[in-house]
């Protein structure tokens, strides 16, 4: 198989997108799109630009990544059909990356995020409506120190309300409330812990956790009404183009690659046409059952 050098990066799920450039697992460059115009204007010529200032030629990228949401309907769509049309182009491998995974990769490579301990961070995409698609993960220090993993607690993310999911009081502990099949590299993880790490975990609530994400900004004020909330630098709220590239570039050393073809957009709720055409239908669906004496 051709040796993985190069990578485009696309991330295109929040209002400001960007593009970036990535080889041999090292950011090159990251480039924000124009928030005063739709993706579908500025994308396109982001990546032209972007190459072209950098030598590349399209066929010189080996692996196209692509942020597939929880995200803007519009924004999803053309990120990851402009991400699927050039990597089938260019006979480039393309990967899919979640975006919330994209945020926590930035986030525990940054100075500013140093936990000593055994933590958990929560973070949040803006599902509209007052509502957030959400997902929690373990952070844990290496054994060697030398930075933090990272590991997602649940696997599909949960659309909840912004504020249950900031102002939870629940008192169990956050790794005893979690349910479903045994998650095998969560064991593997607390296997490398110390008793004392798996004490201290085993004491935190959702309350307890980190949080960021774009979600954060829907709260007007937001440190006076939850002042107990820990949150991570805003800075770092926002999935951006490195964050899918460090995600991606994993996966390509390990070979995990997507197919072109199926690769689709995660949505975080339907459509509110598409809502409302499925609320229609049921109401007619029980008025014909009403009808019927069934």
């Amino acid at each position: 198989m051709k040796k993985i050098s190069k990578l485009l990066a696309l991330e295109t799920t929040d209002v400001s997108g960007s593009v970036a450039l990535c080889e041999d697992g090292q950011i090159i460059t990251r480039r924000f799109l124009c928030p005063e115009r739709r993706s579908a204007q500025s994308l396109a010529p982001a990546i032209q630009s972007l190459l072209r200032d950098y030598d590349w030629k399209p066929t010189d990228v080996d692996v196209v990544a692509v942020a597939l949401g929880p995200g803007s309907f519009t924004g999803l769509r053309v990120g990851v059909a402009t991400g699927k049309m050039f990597a089938w182009a260019v006979n480039a491998h393309i990967i899919g990356v979640d975006a919330l995974d994209a945020i926590v990769a930035t986030i525990i490579r940054s100075d500013s995020f140093k936990p000593e301990e055994p933590t958990i961070l929560s973070v949040g995409m803006d599902a509209q409506r007052g509502d957030a698609a959400i997902r929690r993960y373990l952070v844990v220090p290496r054994p060697d120190r030398k930075g933090l993993t990272a590991l997602s607690l649940e696997g599909r993310f949960r659309v909840v309300a912004i504020e249950k999911w900031l102002g939870t009081d629940d008192e169990v502990p956050l790794l005893d409330s979690l349910s479903g099949e045994p998650h095998p590299e969560l064991e593997h993880i607390l296997s490398q812990l110390s008793s004392e790490q798996i004490a201290v975990l085993r004491t935190i609530k959702a309350k307890d956790a980190y949080f960021a994400g774009p979600a954060l900004r829907r709260v007007k004020e937001l440190s006076t009404k939850y002042p107990s909330v820990r949150l991570i630098a805003e800075e770092q709220w926002n999935p951006d183009a490195a964050g899918v590239a460090l995600v991606a570039w994993e996966n390509a050393v390990a070979g995990a690659f997507d197919d072109v073809w199926k690769i689709l957009p995660k949505y975080s709720r339907r459509a509110a046409a598409e809502e409302k055409f499925l609320a229609k239908q049921r109401v007619l669906n029980n008025g014909q059952k009403t009808d019927s004496g069934v």
